[in-house]
């Protein structure tokens, strides 16, 4: 009796860690969203939640960290950033007026989990077709998944609008909106299309929400104020029913079966202020 507890002890510590460790997305939430030419300019990075950040993000982590403002992409340099307990911060100086586009893409890393485990996971993270996938049809004692990050954030410099955040970045998985997010208003919707390696991805479940709008499922995953399903042209579209920071979120995950591992998961997020 006493081994039988104990191992569901185990199990319960085994699926609560998976939980923690997997559960993170990744935002850039700006100081301010709306600045004037030639100011100063503070990025949070936000690993966690989209209210918390569990912790800062190092340098050797980060892939590739763009400002795309004006047709130019500027790379800065590491010592731009700062770290406090729990997020990173990038400092930089506007130039001329436009919508400018941050990004950062994270390196790959590889997890190893036991099925339980990944399966608690997925449905934490609300990655249903790969769910149904694995409780179907696995065959795997193990799971390893190469997962990486790709976030963006849209400001607006001054009062000139430039078509800047209609651009790629060069990221395995984007979100690309199709509307400028400052030319739109509460009550409008805007569209926007999901690529992986440049090219549209159809059915891919993505969620939207804004601050302040929170809740959790009974699994204890986040609730998000939309769940949306691509087309087959990689395209959806989201009524910006608050005026508040927006983020379009997803997790593409695909069953790759490589020698070191098993699925690859990209996660990609994008915010912008809605007026």
């Amino acid at each position: 009796m006493l081994t039988r507890i104990l191992r569901l002890i185990l199990a319960t510590l085994a699926l609560s860690t998976a939980t923690t460790v997997s559960a993170h997305e990744m935002f850039l939430k700006a100081q301010q969203s709306i600045v004037e030419p030639n100011t100063k300019q503070v990025i949070r990075l936000v690993n966690g939640t989209f209210d918390k950040s569990e912790n800062a993000i190092t340098r050797d982590r980060m892939a590739d960290v763009s400002i795309l403002a004006n047709g130019e992409i500027t790379k800065p340099v590491p010592s731009a950033w700062h770290d406090d307990e729990n997020s990173s911060y990038l400092t930089f100086e506007t130039q001329g007026s436009g919508t400018y586009v941050v990004g950062v893409s994270t390196r790959p890393r590889t997890l190893t989990m036991s099925p339980d485990e990944f399966i608690a996971y997925l449905k934490h993270d609300g990655v249903l077709d790969t769910l149904a996938e694995f409780e179907s049809q696995n065959t795997l004692t193990s799971v390893r998944e190469k997962y990486s990050k790709h976030v963006r954030t849209f400001l607006q410099v001054g009062e000139e609008r430039s078509a800047d955040f209609e651009k790629p970045l060069g990221y395995p998985v984007e979100i690309i909106p199709e509307q400028n997010p400052y030319e739109l208003r509460f009550g409008d919707h805007l569209s926007f299309r999901v690529l992986r390696d440049g090219k549209p991805v159809r059915n891919q479940l993505v969620r939207a929400s804004y601050e302040g709008f929170h809740g959790h499922d009974a699994s204890g995953g986040h609730i998000n104020s939309y769940e949306l399903r691509t087309d087959e042209n990689g395209r959806a579209s989201v009524l910006l029913s608050n005026k508040a920071l927006w983020y379009i979120s997803l997790i593409h995950m695909e069953k790759v079966g490589r020698p070191d591992y098993d699925y690859e998961s990209n996660w990609a997020t994008a915010t912008f202020l809605v007026r």
